[in-house]
C-alpha cells in the first residue's frame, strides 16, 4: 500500500473498492480504492480482505447474513458500516479464477446515476462522486435492484439505532443525586463515583425511586 488510507481516515471519501490485476510482470489481485475527489490508491490486498480491515476499523462485522437487515441473503448483502454508510456488492470483473474473486463494493450514497452500457463484457455503468465512472458487469434490472437493496438495508440500520437508542439506559443528576433511567421508566437511585470526560462512574442502590 502506498498510504494506510483507512488509517488516515480516507475512507470517509470512500466512492467504492474495484478489484484488480496487477500490470506487467505484477500478476498480483489487489484493490483499486476510489476517493470522491477523483483519486484511485492501489491497495496491494484482495478485496474482501480490505473490506474486512475496513469493517474492523469501524467496529463492526463484516460478515451481517445474520443482521436485521440481511433478510436471509446467502449472498451479495449489502454490508452496513454505519446508519449513514453502506456498500452495496457488485460484479465488477471476470476473474481469472474462481477463488480470485470479481466483486467489489460501491458507497450507496456516492452513487449519482446509473445506465446501460455496452463494452465488452460491461452491461451497465455507475456515475460515482467526483465524476468518476464505474463500469459494472450486471445487467440494468440486477443492479437497480442491488442499489435499491442497499437503500432498504440502510433505512433498516437507521431504524434499528433509533430503536435501541429509544430503549437505553439514561442517567439523570438532579440536586447532586443521579437516577438511572431504565427502560419502561423505572428508576434506581446511584451515587457517583468518579467522573472523567464523556465517562461517570456510577454505584446503583437497590430501591426504585421515584422521578
Amino acid at each position: 500500500m502506498a498510504i494506510n488510507w483507512i488509517k488516515e481516515g480516507l475512507w470517509q471519501r470512500l466512492n467504492c473498492l474495484v478489484p484488480v490485476y496487477g500490470t506487467g510482470d505484477d500478476c498480483g489481485n489487489y484493490t483499486e480504492v476510489w476517493l470522491d475527489d477523483g483519486t484511485k490508491i492501489l491497495d496491494r490486498r484482495r478485496t474482501k480482505t480490505v473490506l474486512k480491515s475496513l469493517a474492523a476499523h469501524l467496529g463492526v462485522s463484516w460478515r451481517q447474513e445474520q443482521t436485521a437487515w440481511s433478510q436471509g441473503r446467502s449472498h451479495a448483502f449489502p454490508v452496513v458500516l454505519g446508519p449513514e454508510m453502506v456498500l452495496v456488492p457488485l460484479r465488477l470483473r471476470r476473474p481469472r479464477s474462481r477463488d480470485e474473486g470479481g466483486t467489489g463494493y460501491v458507497v450507496g450514497g456516492k452513487v449519482r446515476g446509473f445506465e446501460a452500457y455496452r463494452e465488452g463484457c460491461y452491461r451497465t455503468r455507475l456515475f460515482l462522486a467526483g465524476n468518476q465512472v464505474l463500469p459494472c458487469l450486471l445487467k440494468m434490472d440486477t443492479l437497480a435492484l442491488r442499489m435499491a437493496e442497499g437503500e432498504r438495508a440502510l433505512q433498516r440500520r437507521r431504524e434499528l439505532s433509533a430503536k435501541l437508542s429509544a430503549a437505553g439506559t439514561i442517567c439523570r443528576e438532579r440536586d447532586g443525586y443521579c437516577l438511572v433511567i431504565e427502560p419502561g421508566g423505572k428508576t434506581v437511585p446511584a451515587r457517583l463515583i468518579d467522573r472523567g470526560g464523556d465517562i461517570i462512574i456510577l454505584r446503583r442502590e437497590n430501591k426504585a425511586s421515584p422521578l
